[in-house]
């Protein structure tokens, strides 16, 4: 499934030496990831997010203060597979692997979730997935060795066309164009962004004149949406650690002084916890 980013031609993973049928080679690291990203296609040193942000996100993902929404997001997905298997009349006891991608995956922390899910629902997978941020795919790669985690960016996935299931979206920008090629016919992308309310009693406490989250019509082009709701619940603190972990993560953080911080943990009790949750199928004609 994986690809060249360089000329697009069929890259073995399993190989000792990762490279292309034009050898072009590439990095194996020793936490088991690839680095997919060559460096005439960054646009900086270190691109994507910092290391203490991303170990706050696993810090804050591992005392589970998102867990309602990774289950709904299983939910989706089984779903979507249960009724993909009856509308194809396929033998359902055969159960293929769903292959699942994670665009922009971060610490990897929502894919295994959904391959985890999904494996409890006798749904078995391939979970896989890109993060343009080396130190977060290096995060995922030595925590979830059962899935393949690479560098790359989300607007040119190392992947080969028509060869996933689902495609993944979490809080991370990417291209639909791309989305489209690499989704197999009738495919699922579900995506998840912040709405309204998401974190506005932390936003309350940073800013003078706080705004909500902007919800605006989506559309992508060769895809028809399939669903389109809201994942809400307030989220209350069991620890000082996990509300240090969630406002770490948020770029929240960076706007505030020093002595800010230690206030801010003192005064936040409780934060509203609001997902847009949207699912897209491929157009069957769209290639």
């Amino acid at each position: 499934m994986w690809q060249c980013p360089l000329c697009r031609s069929p890259i073995d993973m399993s190989a000792s030496v990762i490279q292309c049928s034009n050898n072009h080679s590439f990095d194996k690291a020793k936490a088991g990831y690839v680095n997919l990203l060559p460096v005439q296609f960054k646009n900086s040193k270190s691109p994507g997010d910092d290391k203490s942000m991303v170990r706050a996100r696993r810090e804050f993902h591992d005392l589970n203060g998102y867990g309602p929404l990774k289950q709904r997001m299983t939910d989706i997905v089984a779903q979507y597979y249960t009724d993909t298997r009856s509308s194809d009349n396929a033998d359902i006891n055969a159960k293929p692997e769903l292959a699942i991608y994670d665009a922009g995956c971060g610490e990897g922390s929502y894919l295994n979730a959904l391959v985890i899910g999904l494996k409890a629902k006798s749904i078995h997978t391939t979970g896989s997935g890109s993060d343009i941020a080396k130190i977060a795919v290096e995060l995922a790669a030595k925590a979830y060795k059962s899935q393949q985690f690479v560098v790359a960016s989300s607007f040119d996935l190392p992947i080969e066309s028509n060869t996933q299931d689902v495609v993944i979206q979490v809080f991370a920008p990417g291209s639909s164009e791309e989305y489209t090629r690499v989704l197999k016919p009738g495919g699922l992308l579900l995506t998840v962004d912040p709405a309204p309310m998401h974190l506005f009693e932390l936003k309350s406490l940073v800013y003078d004149n706080p705004a909500k989250h902007a919800v605006e019509k989506e559309e992508r082009v060769g895809f028809e949406q399939s669903m389109d709701e809201t994942v809400n619940y307030p989220l209350h603190f069991d620890n000082d650690e996990q509300k240090i972990a969630l406002i770490k993560m948020t770029p929240y953080y960076w706007r505030l002084p020093p002595d800010r911080l230690a206030e801010i943990v003192e005064e936040l009790n409780q934060v509203t916890v609001d997902f847009r949750v949207q699912a897209w199928l491929k157009m069957p004609e769209t290639v």
